[in-house]
């Protein structure tokens, strides 16, 4: 009865998340359109350079993030409310300090790098730098928020998120109005106003934490014990953070070198795509990350070994519903949404796309080391292969392949880092191998093989248009449901489909 709890709460949070995330991302990519109308290309490619340049020097952030998760899901899981309450104070405390150190590296050599070797136009270079202060300054308050957030997503309510997307995007939808009226310099505006959407979201995220959860009204002290520990355990997330900064980041500061900011104009396109339609595969694995955590925690193996072989299957099955019906119109649909995009648009989202469908298989592996605090040696041996991304892409181009080679490289990079993750899970996390084989590997493998190569065949009697966008649609989404319901899912769990969508049905 406890486990149909429990799994009834993740897919309660997921359904809170999903409709988080639809209102997200319809407001995502109306605004990104007109953002890129209004700024134009090179603005726009602008604004993505720079802000990339920030995420290279908020690792300092992002390695604490995970620990703080971490710790208050453990915590939690024991029931213990001082030893919460400390780590929440502790966690604080060491943000402020983040919070300091991010500043300074970044106003020196962040500020120095853009100087030297970022490739700007000279008339826009003074703007470009009026922005860069800014996002410093939203960085920062976006890693004092950090230890709110965690213990929101520790304590699973997800029922917040959900209410916080309509304030969070109506915000967003009244900065682009703004863009559109105000006399100013665009590209300034709309840094400036992002700072602001970011300060007000801080202050509804503390008076939620302080109101609903005691502990989160700590003053700003710490325990030595927690002190200790939480920095031990960062230190060697610090390692992955750096690496996936390389992995993820690095390759956009990459393409500005060799290309210019129209190159990154169109990366931020694809990112763009590319978030939204993952952040369906990230509101599954935000849901159920505590209870992978907790159950670990406990001694639950068995509960732990499946959640984790349904939430990286499903996660699997959810991305290709969405990516091959994208990947046949992706023509159209860039035409659609954007009118004329910047070169290379199209083949960047494509393989961007089929690097989500790798990378979405890492999020519970990687839950599951956090979940052990055991994670030095496996934090060493994956950064290093996350960081050969840089090596790698500047060879790529240095050489004279095209743009799309730095996302190649990305996916091989990523096939090989999930065997890692996947080898120290089974070996230190208790990770059931036969389990995850049987129950993730083949099946996902098998779903992929049969689903893609009639939708394609059937986009060959249509031109880039509407007609073919819902055929292939409606020809993919049938397709997969049958397949995984033959063959990509286990007798009960097809009991439990089926059971499930006849209640649906009756209600």
């Amino acid at each position: 009865m406890a486990k149909q709890l429990q799994t009834k709460k993740i897919a309660q949070n997921t359904i809170l998340l999903y409709f988080r995330m639809i209102l997200g991302m319809v407001v995502s990519l109306y605004t990104s359109r007109v953002v890129l109308q209004v700024l134009g290309v090179d603005d726009f490619g602008i604004y993505n350079i720079i802000g990339g340049v920030i995420v290279m020097f908020s690792f300092i952030n992002t390695f604490l993030t995970s620990a703080c998760q971490r710790y208050f899901s453990v915590s939690i899981a024991k029931d213990c409310i001082e030893e919460t309450k400390n780590i929440f104070s502790t966690s604080l405390f060491i943000h402020v300090l983040v919070l300091l150190l991010f500043a300074f590296f970044a106003e020196t050599v962040g500020l120095y790098f853009v100087y030297n070797d970022l490739v700007i136009p000279d008339a826009r270079f003074t703007a470009a730098l009026y922005v860069f202060h800014i996002m410093v300054v939203e960085s920062c308050i976006s890693i004092f928020k950090v230890p709110y957030n965690a213990a929101i997503i520790a304590e699973e309510k997800m029922d917040f998120y959900a209410y916080t997307s309509i304030i969070e995007n109506v915000l967003r939808l009244v900065v682009v109005y703004l863009l559109v009226i105000v006399p100013f310099d665009k590209l300034v505006v709309y840094a400036f106003l992002h700072i602001l959407v970011s300060f007000i979201m801080l202050l509804w995220y503390k008076i939620y934490a302080d109101k609903r959860f005691s502990y989160c009204s700590s003053s700003l002290k710490y325990d030595k014990t927690y002190l200790k520990s939480m920095v031990s355990f960062s230190g060697w997330n610090l390692f992955g953070s750096v690496a996936d900064l390389g992995y993820k980041q690095g390759t956009n500061i990459i393409l500005n070198l060799f290309h210019g900011v129209t190159l990154n104009a169109a990366m931020g396109i694809a990112t763009t795509v590319r978030s939204s339609i993952y952040s369906f595969i990230t509101n599954i694995q935000v849901a159920a990350n505590p209870q992978i955590i907790k159950s670990y925690t406990v001694g639950e193996y068995n509960y732990y070994s499946n959640l984790i072989c349904r939430i990286s299957k499903y996660s699997y099955y959810l991305m290709l519903f969405l990516a091959i019906p994208v990947i046949i119109n992706i023509q159209y649909i860039l035409q659609l949404w954007l009118g004329e995009a910047p070169e290379y648009s199209a083949s960047l989202i494509v393989l961007g796309l089929i690097f989500c469908l790798i990378d979405c298989l890492h999020g519970p592996l990687w839950t599951s080391m956090q979940a052990t605090g055991k994670i030095r040696n496996y934090q060493l041996l994956v950064s290093i292969i996350l960081l050969l991304n840089i090596p790698f892409s500047y060879v790529a181009l240095k050489i004279g392949y095209s743009p799309n080679s730095i996302l190649v490289v990305q996916i091989l990079i990523s096939i090989i880092t999930l065997i890692v993750r996947f080898v120290f899970s089974s070996k230190y996390a208790e990770l059931n191998v036969g389990l995850y084989i049987k129950n993730v590997i083949l099946p996902v493998t098998v779903v992929t093989i049969f689903s893609i190569p009639l939708p394609f065949y059937v986009a060959t009697f249509f031109n880039d248009d509407w007609q073919q966008l819902l055929v292939t649609g409606a020809v993919s989404v049938i397709l997969i449901i049958v397949i995984v319901l033959l063959i990509g899912v286990t007798k009960h769990e097809r009991i439990s489909i089926l059971n499930m969508v006849l209640m649906r049905i009756k209600r």
